[in-house]
């Protein structure tokens, strides 16, 4: 049995999937495009359930990505149930998904979500709703597991005598003729297919043309003129409104609104932190407490990872051996030295680094996860919407924006769901610009080293010149390459809700999950190239100036003197072209312990290094998602020469007037 859960964004639509779930679920990548997609199994009485979790969506038209997976999956795919969970406390705006969805399948169950919260703003009538759709209705807490195995129940073993919602009788008409000349071809939703194509949907269009239905695309358009005619509006606005009037008329027979007027919870709140002045300095304040406590707590399992692998040296001149050393000479014994190095000191040191570092990464994503849950982030959104407009950008710009801080990837495929080319390709433009979540594991990495005692202030400094950074070459690129107006965005505002532990650390998993996995390949794979480099030719030491790669550096040393940059960390920014992350592996392999990078470096040298980190050329999956997106080379250029010409720029300015005040060194 396969189930299907739609619904609109920030419905608890993640948490329901957990809780039906657990852990027997699978997130990946929707097929061709890097919108994720969650997948998961449970079983009723014996009966194994498959569940998949579409994108949230806020209608089923054809205008963003996220919508033609949610709809062409119900279509093509045609799960068993759908279920539609709906945000009690916002019942009138989530009707208007319903009443789409009834029109593509005939069984839904409806998950009348955060009930709780709604009884406190309405009485809602669920047997009367029942009645009126002839679909199963479930009050659900999804936070407290409440409703849910009502909620499976009813998929599994309930009654779908649906009514679909109609319209005027002559739209009707018109909509009943389209319906029975597409019978003919056999397509199945036929009354689907025939209100889209009234409304003249792309994407339906291009599939019908393929099977031969041109009599029916041109009798389409001739009711479309006519249905434009008779109401005065095109046929977009018409049937929404229709759709519109439905939700309204739904609403106000099965809810009863209370304490009219009355100030919630979330208002007294939102007075605060989502207050035009201070929001934004409370946006800041609360992501320096958020890097204090990440970094406080994880330095000590740091700690004890880098000792597992790497030992230490004692006060009084003793040794504490690490399972590199250990094993490295106990490999010795039954092959050659070199091979014994390339496995201990070039793949085990990688991995070493890289679970050194999975603490600060699985505490990060739990706090981001906790913000996110709780309703927060919805509120920065929208507190730098006011900003952001202001360089050109609206709402689903500054959301893609945001999802760059995890992979530039998704962000700048999620600009997909821009309706104006102009925004989108400004989006494009200032994502790489914004550190993903490899780049920031650098500069944990870096930080840690060469400031542990204000670590968190240094890692907040990157953040801002960054969103400063984007900010003005926004202002700069409306204003020149990227000129036009801002579309208009309505942002939702969810309710404050406390989070869950077993949904924050599902989603602190399953980010931190990928990073191991890409760790596993693309990282410890690099690192066994960096090491083969700085050890060839036979015969030179190891990583000294005779090697591959120390020719390397001194080739380039000359171009990094103006930039603070030493030989090595040139090194680690080519081999980070390929993936951020590998510019730790590359000074894992570089230095036989964090010592000997330390002394490599002063503190001015390392903070110009990290600001060329924080700006240079994106790596190279980054630039590919550019191109596949904008289709043009020239982008790609511009994206590449942006980023460098930036890299350059900050860390020649901090290292040229760090050096003359003589500070950091």
């Amino acid at each position: 049995m396969l189930i299907a859960l739609a619904g609109n964004p920030n419905t608890g639509k993640s948490t329901i999937f957990n809780a039906l779930t657990g852990s027997h679920q699978h997130v990946g990548n929707w097929p061709g495009v890097t919108v994720e997609k969650k997948e998961g199994f449970t079983e009723y009485k014996g009966k194994r359930i498959k569940i998949v979790d579409l994108p949230g969506t806020y209608s089923l038209t054809a205008y963003s990505l996220e919508e033609l997976i949610a709809r062409n999956f119900i279509l093509e795919e045609k799960p068993d149930v759908v279920i539609d969970i709906i945000d009690s406390t916002n019942l009138e705006r989530n009707l208007y998904l319903l009443t789409e969805l009834m029109e593509l399948t005939d069984r839904i169950v409806v998950a009348l979500n955060m009930f709780d919260e709604a009884k406190k703003k309405y009485r809602i009538d669920v047997e009367k709703m029942k009645k009126i759709l002839g679909i199963p209705v479930v009050p659900t807490v999804a936070i407290r597991n409440e409703g849910i195995d009502e909620l499976l129940k009813e998929a599994v073993e309930g009654n779908f005598p649906i009514k679909k919602p109609s319209y005027p009788e002559d739209v009707e008409k018109r909509i009943k003729t389209l319906e029975s000349m597409l019978k003919k071809y056999k397509v199945g939703h036929e009354r689907w297919y025939a209100i889209k194509l009234l409304e003249n949907d792309g994407d339906v269009m291009k599939k019908l043309q393929r099977i031969g239905v041109k009599d029916i695309i041109h009798q389409a358009e001739h009711f479309r003129h006519e249905i434009e005619d008779v109401y005065g509006d095109d046929i977009e606005t018409v049937m929404a409104s229709f759709r519109y009037s439905f939700s309204h008329g739904l609403f106000h027979e099965i809810a009863e609104p209370i304490n009219v007027g009355g100030v919630t919870i979330t208002d007294m709140v939102d007075h605060v932190v989502a207050h035009k002045i201070f929001g934004i300095p409370i946006f800041l304040v609360v992501m320096y407490l958020a890097f204090n406590f990440v970094f406080e707590i994880a330095m000590p399992f740091q700690d004890a990872i880098d000792l597992l692998f790497n030992g230490k040296e004692l006060a009084n001149g003793g040794e504490i051996n690490g399972l590199i050393d250990l094993s490295y000479n106990w490999m010795t014994g039954f092959m050659p030295s070199w091979l014994s190095s390339f496995i201990n000191y070039g793949l085990l040191r990688g991995l070493a680094a890289v679970l050194s570092f999975l603490p600060i990464i699985m505490l990060l994503f739990l706090i981001l996860s906790f913000l996110e849950d709780s309703g927060y982030l919805a509120r920065v959104a929208f507190l730098m919407d006011r900003i952001m407009r202001r360089i050109g950008l609206e709402g689903r710009g500054i959301i893609s924006l945001m999802l760059g801080l995890g992979c530039n990837v998704p962000a700048i495929m999620s600009t997909r769901a821009l309706r104006n080319e102009r925004e989108r390709k400004l989006s494009i433009a200032l994502n790489p610009l914004i550190p993903c979540g490899a780049r920031i594991q650098v500069f944990a990495f870096l930080t840690s080293l060469f400031f542990a005692r204000n670590q968190a202030t240094v890692l907040w400094s990157l953040l801002l010149i960054s969103f400063a950074t984007v900010a003005f070459l926004g202002y700069i690129y409306k204003k020149t390459i990227f000129k036009g107006e801002v579309e208009p965005f309505v942002m939702e505002l969810p309710p404050y809700r406390l989070p869950t532990l077993k949904g924050i650390s599902i989603h602190m998993w399953e980010k931190s999950e990928g990073f191991l996995k890409k760790a596993g390949t693309i990282i410890i794979g690099a690192a066994g190239v960096i090491w083969l480099l700085a050890a060839l030719p036979w015969g030179v030491e190891y990583g000294s100036e005779s090697s591959y790669i120390g020719q390397i550096a001194q080739f380039l040393s000359p171009v990094g003197h103006l930039f603070g940059l030493t030989p090595q960390a040139i090194i680690s920014l080519f081999f980070g072209f390929f993936a951020k992350e590998v510019v730790i592996e590359s000074f894992t392999v570089l230095f036989k312990s964090k010592g000997a990078l330390m002394a490599s470096m002063t503190q001015l040298q390392a903070f110009s290094f990290l600001l060329f980190l924080l700006f240079y050329t994106p790596c190279v999956a980054t630039l590919a998602t550019v191109y596949r997106e904008t289709r043009s080379k020239r982008f790609v250029v511009f994206v590449i020469l942006e980023g460098l010409t930036l890299a350059l720029l900050f860390s020649f300015l901090a290292y040229q007037i760090g050096t003359l005040l003589g500070v950091g060194g």
